[in-house]
């Protein structure tokens, strides 16, 4: 309780002088109060959810995901952000954009930083058919950065694909994406994309591939079991079907496992599922 009225009394001072400060920051100014940064990330979603506001509300702000692609923001200051380069980070000031120009077709997100690197060094921006613009939430997506593919995909009503691992937590992060989590749920209209696809990798294709892959572990058979056992699941009969492949096959494979020469995801499997719109 100590930590929510200290938070609390933080969080007026940010909003009353117009600043803005990262959990990360706030943790090293509490931390002789605090022994850990989960006391204050637990602290933090405490209040957003007591206040029934994201945490941008509160001018707590993450800055994790990347962007690249043919996208122009402009911000209510006059100012213009150009998307056209490889290591452009995601704005944390989301809500003062006020507009955004672009020619793509749509939005392709991927889980994995390193990924999305490996695939800008393919050319995959010049090698599908349509332009699109690529996002990466560098693992486990911060807020901001679905914050910003709510309001890119509404504002440019462009359609959402997602590439992750096919284990269990690759498609928890899918689902993150879609539907949102249990911790930011009195915000999920503005941070869930419930339109989004996703374009692979599934379980079933690990085997049809040929991919390089582990066995489960009992967490990962844990876990799987006990999202087949959400209630939304019900509605969700082909990502059921695709958790059923993991338990039954007891194989799990990181995107790599794909790679079988240095230009098969850009030059195969990626067009390939566009082409036959193998996407769930």
């Amino acid at each position: 309780m100590c930590y929510m009225l200290y938070l609390l009394g933080k969080v007026y001072t940010l909003l009353e002088n117009n600043n803005k400060l990262t959990r990360r920051e706030i943790y090293y100014q509490m931390k002789p109060l605090v022994k850990s940064q989960a006391v204050i990330n637990i602290a933090i979603d405490e209040v957003s959810r007591f206040l029934t506001v994201g945490q941008w509300h509160l001018n707590i702000v993450s800055h994790c995901g990347q962007i690249y692609g043919n996208l122009k923001l402009f911000w209510a200051s006059g100012e213009i952000t150009d998307c056209n380069a490889p290591a452009t980070m995601i704005p944390y000031n989301i809500e003062d954009i006020v507009e955004m120009q672009s020619t793509a077709c749509f939005i392709l997100v991927i889980e994995k930083e390193s990924m999305f690197h490996k695939l800008l060094e393919e050319d995959l921006p010049n090698k599908l058919a349509r332009p699109f613009i690529m996002i990466t939430g560098k693992g486990v997506p911060d807020l901001n950065t679905r914050l910003f593919l709510n309001k890119i995909s509404n504002m440019m009503s462009l359609p959402v694909f997602i590439l992750v691992d096919a284990d269990i937590y690759g498609i928890k992060i899918m689902l993150t994406y879609r539907f949102g989590s249990a911790k930011s749920c009195h915000v999920a209209d503005q941070l869930a994309v419930p339109n989004a696809r996703w374009l692979g990798v599934f379980p079933s294709e690990i085997s049809k591939y040929g991919m390089q892959h582990q066995k489960l572990s009992n967490r990962d058979k844990r876990l799987t079991k006990l999202l087949l056992e959400c209630p939304f699941m019900e509605d969700q009969t082909t990502i059921s079907r695709e958790l059923n492949v993991l338990l039954e096959s007891n194989k799990k494979a990181s995107i790599e496992g794909l790679i079988k020469n240095n230009t098969f995801l850009s030059e195969s499997y990626l067009p390939m599922k566009f082409f036959n719109q193998d996407f769930l």
